[in-house]
Parts: structure tokens; sequence; C-alpha cells
């Protein structure tokens, strides 16, 4: 073989290794975007009627940062912005419903779609270096800061949304919407010791929870006056697809969190194939099936198994693949230790 040859060979040796590398980081993200992804920049959530709404908008977002796919991150964010932002309030409605005559009849928010998206905007003009996503997810954040996060019995709470929440009695809290990798990034770019605190206080409310037969965090809990927290009672009382993603979100901040050992115990005491969808955390009744896939890899990453790059079957629905996704970031703990 001659050397010109020999050249040849290795630049095609070298360009498929390349290409192989890129084809294996980009392989779950094109997935995703093939099955959730719409041609004008909607995640649809394939499990719940096909709605479009900030918690999806805000992932797709996360995931097209992490795979450095810009055109799908302004496509996402520029369907977000025309769809979901209520100028008014400088937040984002909570859902677009389509098969609705007004999609977005439902004006109040949720808080873990803002936070994660002012975050997102924050990383994204940092990693790209645009000032425009930059000064966007500084104006977000101000608006959270000023509507969505309360001083209420001596703790910083995140409201779950600007309406409905707030008693005079009593707070409505979701566990789940304390992202905790997004507070300690939210921290880095303001230096403001607020987002610290914030995460704090939400740990000492997960552990402070009350009448719980299962120690594992609720869904939903409630904090009175006196800081007295409970298990909500304006939902079913179990720990299921909302606090799935608690040990998740401690995980990607710190595999370590102390938090995380009930969540450890309880899922010790299955294997992965008769782990239960759910649990009610006061009366202990299980569900009569089993976890599914996104379900699966966060508990795999709970119990310090490796989280391998997702890939998707005609059974995972939106939220499955999402967690799924979330799972593999936090397992490689995206933008964390950059």
């Amino acid at each position: 073989m001659s050397l010109k040859d020999l050249i040849k060979k290795a630049a095609l040796a070298a360009f498929s290794l390349v290409f192989l590398c890129s084809a294996a980081n980009a392989s779950a993200w094109d997935d995703y975007k093939k099955r959730y992804l719409s041609a004008d920049g909607a995640i649809v959530d394939t499990g719940n009627s096909n709605i479009s709404h900030t918690e999806g908008q805000s992932y797709g977002l996360l995931f097209s940062l992490y795979f450095d796919d810009r055109q799908s991150f302004d496509k996402i964010l520029a369907w977000t912005k025309k769809n979901l932002f209520n100028e008014e309030k400088g937040l984002y409605v909570w859902a677009y419903k389509r098969n609705e005559n007004d999609p977005v009849s439902d004006k109040n928010n949720a808080t873990d779609g803002d936070l994660m998206i002012a975050w997102v905007l924050l990383e994204a003009g940092k990693k790209w270096k645009n000032k425009d996503y930059t000064k966007r997810g500084q104006k977000l954040l101000s608006v959270i800061q000023n509507t969505l996060i309360i001083n209420f019995a001596k703790k910083q709470v995140i409201l779950p949304g600007v309406n409905t929440f707030l008693e005079n009695s009593f707070v409505t809290i979701n566990p789940s919407y304390y992202i905790y990798p997004a507070l300690s990034g939210l921290y880095k770019h303001t230096y403001q010791k607020k987002w610290n605190e914030i995460a704090k206080d939400g740990k000492e409310i997960i552990s402070a929870v009350n009448g719980r037969t299962v120690p594992i965090t609720p869904d939903w809990v409630k904090m009175d006056l006196k800081g007295n927290v409970e298990v909500s009672d304006r939902w079913p009382t179990r720990s299921s697809y909302d606090a799935i993603r608690v040990p998740l979100y401690l995980y990607w901040d710190n595999q370590n969190a102390p938090e995380l050992a009930p969540w450890k115990e309880w899922f010790s005491k299955f294997n992965s194939t008769t782990t239960p969808a759910y649990v009610d955390v006061i009366t202990g009744e299980k569900a009569n099936y089993t976890m599914t896939s996104g379900l699966l890899n966060v508990r795999k990453l709970v119990m310090g198994e490796t989280v391998e790059e997702p890939v998707f079957t005609a059974k995972d629905d939106y939220y499955n693949a999402s967690l799924s996704m979330l799972a593999y970031l936090a397992f490689n703990h995206a933008f964390m230790q950059k």
C-alpha cells in the first residue's frame, strides 16, 4: 500500500471515529426530537392529550443546549414565546391545550418551567456568548424572584404558580419544583445567596413532612404559619410522577446529598422489576404496576448504577423519555462540572 493510500485510509478512519462519536452523542436527542418535537418548536406531551407546556419546553431547551443544537434551541424558544408567554405577568402560561378552542385559557404559570427556562437561558448565553439569551434569562429571573419566591414561616418558598397556592394560613408546595442544579447554577450566575437559601430551605421542608408511613417525598405538601409541614390533601397523598424528580435533582446537584437516603432505603426494598410506580406515603398502599422506563432510570441514578444514554421505544411517552434524558444528564452532571 502506498503512502498516499495509508494517509487516505487513516483520514477515513479518523473521520469515521469523529462521526461515530458525534452520532453517539446526538442519538438520544435526535430520537427525542423525532418523537416529541413538532416542526414549529413545540414539545408534545404524548401521554397527556398531546398538550404542550412549559415543563416540556424547558426540557427541550435544556436538551438542545446539552447536545449543542442551537437551531432546535431557537425554534423551541420562539414557539414558547409566541404561544405561552404572558406579557402582562412576564411569565409563561403553563399549558397549551391544542385541542381546545382557547389553548391557553388557564393563564396560571408552572414555576418549575419558568425556573428551568431562566436557568437554561443564562447557561445558553454563557455557552453560546449570546447577550440576548442572557438578558431574557435575567429578566425572567427577576419576575420569578418578585412574584414566585416568598418568605413564609421563616423559609424561602417557591410558589408552584402565581394563583391558588397561597392561602391565609398555609402554602401548598410542590417539592419537585425545587430544581437544585438550577438553584446552584443561578447562584453562580448572580452570586446572590438567596438561591442557596432557597435550596437549603427546600431540603429542610422535604425532611420535615409529618404523617408519613413511607418517608420519601410526596408529590405535594403544605406548610402552615408555624412551619409545620404535612402531606397535602388537595391531591392523592402519593409519591409518584411529580416527586420522582426530587431525588433526580438532589443527585444532579450533589450525588451524596443526605436527603437521598430515604429514597435509597425505599428502592432497596425492591428489585428493578418489582419497584412500584408510586406509593401512598400515608397508608403505604403501593401501585399495582411497576415503574416505567423513565422512573427506572431515576432509580438507577439513586442506587448508584450507570445511566446510559437513552434508547427510546414506542412504549416511551414524553414524560418517561424526558425523565430518562434528565437522569442521563444528571449522571453526567451536565453544566455543573463545567
